[in-house]
């Protein structure tokens, strides 16, 4: 590519606008983005109305003829033009979400042959891949390899290190099924040596690397696939500070109900949040005499588990579906202090949950269970306070500091700002850069 070249992107993505999550939400803003400033974005994805456990008639019904939908497209919101792949449904279970993730980047590579090799379409200048989905990170690479094109990878967590923790993955769901217990062994650690030794590659063999945590960048950069190549891939820290769409800005800080402290939790209830440590924690407060409302909002195979838990246990705990981000306003209202919750493995130190930024920006306390980047980024912005992962007792006390002395559920105004400020300024000017880099090959 010549410098200053006006880039046409096409991004391998498992998730996309209009389904509305994290990634999708990640992407739309960086999509506009990059579209505001010239380049042309196509992304190839599954059917927006994808979701899991179709019958096999909602699954043939949920994409068009590929042949259409390969040749033109559908128009998305930030200019971008969508490409729809063909998907297997997935169940809970890693193996049959596996499966999934797997059908979609061979469907994705089908397109690239097809469109790209077959038709003779005009190649793109640039491919990015979007992680997790895992497997994308490999058809990315075999694509920019065949169409002879740089890529950059989005990794959004710090992988390949969680697949060292694959043991514990199943500890917030319960029992492992019979399946994946028939796995464990020698399968399941042959497909992590190949996922890891394929991550591993396609990431120190690409152009750049867009992480969401500095911890995990300065990690990257110090990896020996990265700093002894003569051309290390470009690294850039871009964070998940996208716009909410909540207008909510907490303005009265005193709490709901004299004596009592309603916590809110908001976001997945899955394998790498060990949310019943927070159950744990009401428990032992309300030993203490200290009362305390839960309320969960959220979806994820931990849910079940965690419904069960907070039934044995007798704590004071309501479950409630997702919510869109548009609906958090009276969730968010309600809430003196709201959870930021992680386990205690040593990977996620590197990972900064999404939900940090958006309670943040609405000026809401934030009970941080969390260790690494994440506790930093609340102990320097004044944005609440932090406890360690898998202590209840810690937390149960924390608790019941908040309610010996209300006025410290009013964050500093700082960690308001620091977003903002991250948001407007920082962001743009850092991917400019990186794009320039981009494109000129240096």
């Amino acid at each position: 590519m010549e410098e200053g070249h006006l880039v046409k992107i096409l991004v391998f993505s498992n998730y996309w606008h209009p389904q509305n999550g994290v990634p999708q939400r990640r992407w739309h803003w960086l999509g506009g983005m990059l579209s505001d400033r010239g380049h042309q974005i196509s992304v190839i994805t599954p059917p927006s109305n994808y979701r899991r456990n179709m019958s096999f008639k909602e699954w043939c019904a949920s994409f068009p003829t590929p042949s259409v939908a390969w040749r033109q497209g559908e128009p998305g919101d930030t200019g971008e033009t969508i490409f729809r792949t063909p998907v297997l449904p997935s169940g809970s279970s890693l193996t049959s979400r596996a499966l999934s993730q797997g059908s979609v980047a061979f469907s994705q590579m089908i397109f690239v042959f097809y469109k790209y090799i077959l038709k003779r379409e005009q190649r793109p200048d640039l491919l990015i891949g979007t992680v997790p989905a895992l497997p994308t990170a490999g058809v990315t690479l075999l694509a920019a390899r065949l169409l002879r094109i740089p890529y950059v990878i989005d990794l959004r967590d710090a992988w390949p290190d969680l697949l060292k923790e694959s043991d514990r993955w199943n500890e917030s769901i319960g029992v492992a099924s019979l399946r994946e217990v028939a796995l464990r062994k020698g399968p399941l650690q042959m497909i992590k040596f190949l996922t890891e030794n394929m991550l591993n590659i396609a990431l120190s063999n690409s152009d750049g690397v867009m992480v969401t945590s500095s911890w995990l960048r300065d990690e990257l950069s110090r990896r020996e696939g990265f700093k002894n190549r003569k051309k290390a891939p470009h690294l850039l820290t871009v964070r998940n500070v996208f716009p909410q769409e909540t207008p909510f800005v907490k303005k009265c800080f005193d709490l709901k109900n004299e004596n009592e402290l309603n916590v809110l939790y908001a976001g997945t209830i899955g394998r790498a949040q060990d949310l019943e440590n927070v159950l744990k924690a009401a428990s032992i407060a309300g030993k203490k005499g200290v009362s305390v409302n839960l309320r969960f909002i959220g979806a994820g195979d931990g849910r079940q588990k965690l419904v069960e838990s907070a039934r044995k246990l007798g704590v004071n705990a309501s479950f409630e579906q997702r919510k869109n981000s548009s609906e958090m306003t009276e969730p968010y209202d309600w809430a003196d202090t709201a959870l930021v919750h992680l386990a205690d493995w040593e990977p996620l130190e590197r990972t900064v949950p999404s939900k940090t930024f958006e309670l943040m920006g609405a000026r809401i306390h934030i009970c941080g269970v969390v260790q690494g980047e994440t506790a930093e980024l609340i102990e320097k912005t004044g944005a609440g306070d932090v406890v360690k992962p898998g202590a209840p007792e810690e937390l149960a006390r924390l608790w019941g500091e908040l309610l010996d002395n209300p006025a410290s559920l009013e964050p500093r105004l700082e960690a308001y700002k620091w977003v903002e400020s991250e948001r407007a300024i920082s962001v743009g000017s850092e991917i400019d850069e990186f794009m320039k880099r981009i494109e000129s090959g240096v």
